[in-house]
């Protein structure tokens, strides 16, 4: 990465297949400051542009793997785009057609792994049939298909700093939650919030903004979660006890029990009955204690 954004040298010949570097040199050549460019396979964002803090100036493009066969009037529209946005409405024709052209030659893979909703500790498809046939009967009528969701993979994460607690997938039409959350140290209602949070993803997608910006929570999406009854409480749940998530996802550590966690454990379990007193304790009980 660090020699493809310092690159700027002379782009490849025209219509000529480009490995990332060659679309690195090509584009921090027509842009003028250092650009890296990395292949990903998404559908959802298959352009996407950020500024790198270092080297200062510098930008990082990410796309689909297929702009390896671009046509030669792509890599001088794509270039546009990045310097102008929408003020280039030709270079965006170009390129809006060709990203509908990826779309179709890579449609969503048949072969995925099969997802497992029911965790160690927690239900997560008993808790999404609960959700769409209640706070999101409306969203999700029986007429139409739903999310199916699952839990994500059992991997150590090399996160520090932050953790995606759930996704929806688009194209496959998944909702995927992190495993961190399947102990019995976090509450299943705040499990059920996350869930929640995903399938709102499906009823609000991405959308892009004025400035070119892709919108992952627009004003409907933070005004219908906000209507959500355990919504505050679930923020307020998250901010407490996010690092000891990340650190739970980075070394598997399971997360301590809350007190009140574990008070509402206790309230959930059943009472033990109270023994029986004999009748020799009885007899005992009403000579010390006369009053009883």
């Amino acid at each position: 990465m660090a020699d493809a954004v310092r690159a700027i040298v002379s782009s490849p010949a025209p219509g000529a297949p480009r490995t990332e570097h060659d679309w690195s040199t090509f584009l921090a050549a027509e842009l003028r400051v250092p650009v890296g460019v990395v292949y990903t396979r998404s559908r959802k964002t298959p352009v996407a542009v950020r500024t790198l803090r270092e080297p200062r100036g510098a930008l990082e493009v990410r796309l689909h793997k297929l702009f390896a066969d671009a046509p030669p009037e792509v890599p001088s529209a794509l270039a546009s785009w990045v310097r102008s946005g929408r003020r280039a409405p030709r270079a965006c024709a170009h390129l809006d057609a060709y990203i509908a052209e990826i779309l179709r030659r890579a449609p969503p893979s048949a072969a995925r792994r099969a997802l497992v909703p029911r965790g160690d500790h927690h239900d997560l498809d008993r808790m999404a049939r609960e959700l769409l046939s209640s706070e999101l009967a409306a969203e999700f009528p029986a007429s139409t298909g739903h999310p199916h969701i699952g839990w994500g993979r059992r991997a150590p994460s090399r996160t520090r700093r932050s953790l995606r607690l759930g996704s929806y997938d688009s194209d496959g039409h998944i909702v995927r939650i992190h495993p961190v959350l399947d102990q019995p140290a976090v509450p299943d209602w705040f499990v059920r919030y996350v869930v929640f949070h995903e399938l709102l993803h499906a009823v609000f997608p991405v959308e892009r903004g004025a400035d070119d910006r892709w919108i992952h929570h627009g004003r409907a999406f933070r005004r219908r979660e906000r209507a959500y009854a355990d919504h505050r409480r679930a923020l307020a749940w998250e901010r407490a006890h996010l690092n000891a998530l990340i650190r739970s996802a980075r070394t598997g550590t399971p997360l301590a029990m809350p007190k009140e966690t574990r008070r509402e454990a206790r309230a959930h379990e059943p009472q033990a009955a109270a023994p029986r007193t004999s009748g020799v304790l009885r007899v005992l009980q009403q000579l010390l204690f006369p009053d009883r």
